[in-house]
């Protein structure tokens, strides 16, 4: 009945104001002032930006630009091609600038990364038996001014531009020009150390 009497008194009394605890009011308001400073603080001065360098965001991907030392050697352990004393190779992933097997490797390294990698011919040079030409022995002679010799490199030129091939045969009628890269068909080993990776720009595409 004591409850009931009490409900009874305030709705009564419905114009009754109710006294705030003046501490609960100051409180109150500190809280309210913190937490404006705390919103502006984090406005203005939202920390350090994130690092380009951290995490997955610096690995090579499709449009980036990887710039590396290289050394390629033959089954035999035979130095085939390196960059040492000259200017770093730079790549652009997804641009066809290399070999298939060595753009492959490239993927997912990060500035400081090492390594070795193997490339099977058919991802580096596969020996093509069409790349080896006959030429009329008459004509060469004529347009190299003299006569070739087996092992000589000479160049051929073309409407489609120049192709460098090695004379691997003479016969009494014809010069057999190898129009294969020197290390076509060979299994290629590279051992890389990557300088930088540049990441692409928005408008890049090399999809």
């Amino acid at each position: 009945m004591a409850k009931k009497r009490m409900a009874n008194k305030e709705l009564a009394n419905p114009g009754q104001k109710k006294q705030i605890n003046p501490l609960i009011a100051i409180v109150g308001g500190l809280f309210i002032v913190l937490l404006t400073f705390a919103i502006i603080a984090v406005a203005f001065h939202p920390g350090p930006p994130i690092s380009r360098d951290d995490g997955k965001y610096n690995t090579a991907a499709v449009g980036d630009t990887v710039s590396l030392n290289y050394i390629g050697r033959l089954d035999n352990g035979m130095v085939f091609d390196t960059n040492e004393n000259r200017p770093p190779l730079e790549v652009v992933l997804g641009a066809n600038q290399v070999i298939p097997g060595f753009e492959k490797a490239l993927y997912g390294l990060k500035k400081g990364d090492t390594k070795t990698f193997r490339i099977p011919p058919e991802e580096a040079y596969p020996y093509n038996p069409e790349a080896v030409i006959a030429f009329n022995k008459t004509d060469v002679v004529d347009s190299l001014g003299e006569e070739p010799e087996i092992g000589q490199v000479i160049v051929l030129v073309n409407d489609y531009g120049e192709a460098q091939g090695m004379v691997v045969e003479i016969t009494e009628t014809d010069v057999i020009v190898d129009f294969n890269s020197p290390v076509a068909g060979q299994y290629l080993t590279f051992e890389i150390t990557v300088l930088e990776v540049k990441k692409a720009s928005s408008s890049s595409n090399y999809y």
